[in-house]
């Protein structure tokens, strides 16, 4: 599921929407030296509230692996951001499938 449009900019930074539950947050992947690749903010204020780190998969395309986190989540989001055909980038998000529990014996 795609829940955001990104566009690569001078200096390399990742700006766009990310848009869930009707709302739409402008959003901001900034390149890092230490640590993460890049953090998330929130365009208006600055406020972090995610990290990104370079991937290649592997069919060798770069792609970056995003971890958004923020006190209105009740858990950690784990999503992608891969680039499509038009030049722009799609943040997408795949709900992780829980393995089933063993049955007791």
């Amino acid at each position: 599921m795609i829940i955001g449009k990104f566009y690569l900019a001078n200096g390399g930074e990742y700006n766009g929407v990310i848009e869930v539950l009707g709302t739409d947050s402008c959003a901001v992947f900034k390149p890092q030296d230490r640590g993460a690749d890049y953090l998330v903010t929130a365009a208006e204020n600055a406020c972090e509230f995610g990290a990104a780190w370079k991937r290649t998969s592997r069919d060798r395309k770069q792609y970056l692996s995003v971890k958004l986190d923020s006190p209105l989540l009740p858990e950690p989001v784990n999503c992608a951001l891969l680039q499509q055909e038009d030049g722009s980038y799609a943040l997408v998000w795949n709900r992780s499938r829980r393995q089933a529990e063993p049955k007791p014996e």
